[in-house]
This record gives C-alpha cells, sequence and structure tokens, in this order.
C-alpha cells in the first residue's frame, strides 16, 4: 500500500491518495484544490475507483465533485452526515462496513463527535481519522452537530482497537500512530 498525502485549502487538510501495488486508489477527503489533487493522480498514474469521505465539513469535501467527474470515482459517507454536502454518495457507511478497492480493504468505524456521521477507515496498517483523531489532540466538538460525550465515546472506541501498530492519518496536522496516542494523547484515555 502507497499513501500519499496532498495538503489542501486554507486550513491545510490533509487529503489522501491510497493504492495498491497496480495503481487502484482511493482518495481520502478532498477538501479543496481539486487540480492539486489531480494533477498528483495523473502523475503517479493512479485509477481512483473510490472517494472515502471521513465527515461531511466543506473543508473535506470540497474537491468531492471535480475529483469525482475526473476519475468517475464512487462516494462514501455516513448517513448522518450525507445531508451535510451537495452531492449524492454511492454508498452510505456504517460501523464495520467494507470498501474494496484494488488489493486493498478499507473497514469503516464509526467515530461521532466532531460531527454525526464521523467515520474512520482502516486499511492495512492505517487508519485514516479525519477530525477525530489529531496527534495529541482531536477535533473540535463546538460546532453544530458536534457532541463531546459521543466523542468520548468514540475515542476510547478508538483507544480500544486491537491493533498496536496502528498508524494514524489525520484529517490535519502530521501522521502519528495509535499507540503513541493511546501514550500521550490527554483526551485518548478518558
Amino acid at each position: 500500500m502507497k499513501i500519499d498525502i496532498v495538503v489542501t485549502g486554507m486550513i491545510q487538510e490533509n487529503c489522501y491518495l491510497v493504492s495498491d501495488d497496480s495503481g487502484i486508489a482511493a482518495v481520502v477527503d478532498p477538501g479543496d484544490n481539486a487540480d492539486k489533487i489531480l494533477n498528483r493522480i495523473d502523475s503517479e498514474g493512479l485509477k481512483v475507483e473510490w472517494i472515502l469521505l471521513t465527515h461531511g465539513h466543506y473543508d473535506h469535501v470540497g474537491a468531492v465533485a471535480d475529483v469525482r467527474n475526473a476519475t468517475g470515482a464512487k462516494v462514501a459517507i455516513h448517513e448522518a452526515d450525507r445531508l451535510a454536502v451537495r452531492f449524492e454518495a454511492d454508498m452510505l457507511v456504517d460501523d464495520g462496513d467494507t470498501i474494496a478497492c484494488g488489493d486493498l480493504e478499507f473497514t469503516a468505524v464509526t467515530t461521532p463527535g466532531h460531527t454525526p456521521g464521523c467515520v474512520c477507515y482502516i486499511c492495512g496498517d492505517a487508519i485514516f481519522t479525519g477530525d477525530t483523531l489529531f496527534r495529541e489532540s482531536i477535533g473540535r466538538t463546538d460546532l453544530a452537530g458536534g457532541d463531546f460525550s459521543q466523542m468520548r465515546k468514540s475515542l476510547i472506541k478508538l483507544r480500544d482497537v486491537p491493533y498496536d501498530d496502528l498508524k494514524v492519518y489525520p484529517g490535519h496536522m502530521e501522521p502519528t500512530t495509535l499507540e503513541y496516542e493511546r501514550e500521550n494523547n490527554p483526551f485518548i484515555g478518558i
């Protein structure tokens, strides 16, 4: 599995291009700068089959329509966030759902709190956490639809994921590991 990070927009959102050895790929959270994302897809020679959304905030979905139109990819989002976006999803994901993308398999883990429909995706030794979990921090819960009590439950759920070696790819800031966050993130143990 290869993971390319494309930082987009004024808020510096992380968009991820996740591909298998044959170049079949998923785009996680194409937030902005569609041209930048599409140029990277072209330069890497990727065939995008899926656009996976961790939630429906504008800084994570702003380039969905352009990327979808250019690649023909299908879009997945949790039902609770589908009304927050201006496009139709091809799949409404829920906890435990899997999405095959070439040789890769993404498993959805519902993590409400930042929004009602937040989802993380586990693929191989990686977890894409959107705005649920950051390095030594978490996503905001004071925006519309945010709920700190739900976030607490989601963080405990992530803390207890039965993997020790997952690399965390958050929606903002630099990657980290689940092991590091279990030991250093003041929010994950609450």
